[in-house]
């Protein structure tokens, strides 16, 4: 994959107390993909891709992406 970072549609649950789950990302074509699995959620950084904010440690079909939440807007990347 390029150093390109990818805005996505997602799928997110809210909880009552304000915390979120993303449940699938939503790609260009609209083709749902579900994760699998949140590893991780911390606040962070990615300065190879220019990425902050909420970072979500995701496997997606059996690949480990990062997924960014700005405060407005989600992003995905890969993990190196």
């Amino acid at each position: 994959m390029s150093r390109q970072n990818f805005n996505i549609d997602v799928v997110v649950k809210y909880y009552k107390d304000g915390t979120m789950l993303p449940l699938y990302i939503i790609w260009n074509n609209q083709v749902r993909y579900k994760i699998d699995k949140i590893t991780q959620i911390k606040n962070g950084a990615s300065l190879k891709y220019g990425l902050q904010g909420l970072r979500y440690t995701c496997q997606i079909q059996n690949q480990m992406r990062h997924l960014f939440f700005d405060g407005k807007q989600w992003f995905i990347s890969p993990i190196d």
